[in-house]
């Protein structure tokens, strides 16, 4: 949208403090001192609303690497949609909440969060259920870092719970510098491992900038490559973007790739060769990082390049790609040739092929 739509949106809403920041705007709840970075740009839908108070609201919906992020925004308070707690978690066993609300406002966040360390105290407390709502508020606090919202005091009672509650968390967190360092910033004493986590993203690609995301260009294009695309990047990448192209295009002078990488940790890749405009190959991608795992969906080699060592090529840098980013396995699922053509490249039958 444009900003000056936004802008009087916003406008409805008399208590809050809109701003300029950057190419951003801050907008500050003053009731709650808490203020989130909202993109014009990626505001696809707005709509005022009444409740039945006579309060005001304004519904946002925020596209973000393909998904639509919901919001609302009061004179009094802000309203989001949680993260996937599967997105969150280092596990191959599909985690669900059961309950998962589909917003949870900040007031609602703060108060519940006192209200899990009191229970806590309590001679008969339910630890399973506090342990659900340790991973519940989880889900909530990475949301509302996607939306550019700091909410350090609730982080800090998160920090509480997870001392109390944490050893019974289905499964570990996937490392996660930045949430690391929304607790350092929160005040939150880490142990050494957790400081030294939050510290040893490597250098280069806490350097990176939006611009180092389109410098690989023609050759590697990043979708919709803005400051969000960039946080992912710098998230979850092990690899600049010029590595990550050097990598998987090895000995493919002519290879073009197009990667979209999402906030929670999934990517999309595609590489093409089509010299003179006429397709060699095309192969398919996704990458799962919260799995550990890239799924190849498909790769195609044309007549036109058969017998040439491009299988056996792409299928070598692909290894080498998926190990430098820290990918545990590639999965694929092929039939007929492509089954013999993957067993001779050395993938190994899947006897438990449930994920």
């Amino acid at each position: 949208m444009l900003q000056s739509e936004v802008i009087d949106a916003l406008g409805e809403l008399r208590a809050l403090r809109v701003e300029q920041d950057g190419p951003a705007l801050r907008v500050t709840v003053p009731a709650i001192e808490v203020s989130l970075r909202l993109y014009p740009e990626a505001v696809v839908w707005l709509n005022h609303r009444t409740l039945p108070n006579d309060e005001p609201i304004l519904q946002v919906v925020i596209r973000q690497h393909g998904r639509d992020l919901r919001m609302i925004l009061l004179n009094d308070d802000i309203a989001w949609e949680p993260a996937d707690l599967e997105s969150l978690l280092d596990s191959s066993i599909p985690v669900r909440l059961t309950d998962m609300p589909e917003l949870v406002a900040y007031s609602e966040l703060d108060r519940n969060s006192v209200a899990a360390l009191r229970a806590y105290d309590e001679p008969r407390a339910n630890l399973a259920a506090l342990a659900g709502t340790l991973q519940l508020h989880r889900c909530v606090l990475v949301a509302a870092m996607r939306l550019g919202i700091r909410p350090l005091r609730a982080v800090r009672l998160w920090h509480e719970l997870w001392w109390r509650v944490g050893e019974f968390a289905p499964a570990p967190y996937w490392p996660d510098p930045d949430f690391d360092r929304l607790l350092v910033e929160a005040g939150v004493s880490l142990t050494p491992y957790e400081e030294a986590r939050a510290l040893e993203r490597p250098a280069e690609i806490e350097a990176l900038t939006v611009a180092d995301l389109r410098a690989a260009e023609p050759t590697l294009t990043v979708g919709r490559a803005d400051e969000a695309a960039l946080a992912a990047w710098r998230q979850w990448m092990k690899l600049t973007p010029r590595q990550f192209s050097e990598v998987l295009t090895a000995e493919l002078p002519e290879a073009q790739v197009e990667i979209s990488l999402y906030a929670d940790g999934g990517a999309a890749v595609s590489l093409r060769i089509a010299p003179s405009g006429v397709l060699w190959v095309l192969l398919e991608l996704r990458l799962s990082f919260p799995r550990r795992l890239t799924m190849l969906d498909e790769i195609r080699i044309t007549e036109d390049a058969t017998d040439t060592g491009l299988f056996q090529l792409i299928m070598a840098n692909l290894d080498r790609l998926s190990r430098s980013l820290g990918l545990k396995a590639i999965k694929v699922y092929a039939t007929g040739d492509g089954s013999v053509a993957f067993a001779r490249a050395g993938f190994d039958w899947d006897r438990d092929p449930g994920d």
